[in-house]
């Protein structure tokens, strides 16, 4: 039996069947969101960013394995500039350690030996 030319190179091959749920990518974005809203720092103000986060997540899953190497990484590269355009716990601890590392530069002040009291 001949095998079937079907103009496709292997692993090429349109994907007819729909996806049955979200995928791993979409998953995790979901949970990193939940959790974020959950400690306060995704609010309604945000949902344009999120809706664009799932919407990337779920073209990444899809696109795993398909189409161009480059077409995957400019989605890969959207997909971190939307989490960096997320408010984090990260960010909003930056003031605190800045505040802590400042106060041990600067040490606590030992008199001056030559001063009189």
């Amino acid at each position: 039996m001949a095998p079937e030319i079907t103009g496709y190179l292997p692993g090429f091959e349109p994907n007819n069947q729909e996806p049955t749920g979200p995928g791993f990518i979409e998953q995790e974005t979901q949970r990193q969101i939940d959790s974020l809203r959950a400690m306060g720092y995704i609010e309604d103000h945000h949902a344009g960013q999120v809706a664009l986060a799932i919407t990337t997540a779920r073209a990444l899953d899809q696109a795993q394995g398909k189409g161009a190497p480059s077409g995957y990484a400019n989605l890969t590269r959207a997909m971190k500039e939307i989490f960096e355009t997320l408010p984090a716990p990260e960010a909003a601890s930056a003031d605190a350690l800045d505040k802590v590392l400042t106060y041990l530069m600067e040490g606590e002040k030992q008199p001056d030996p030559t001063e009189t009291r």
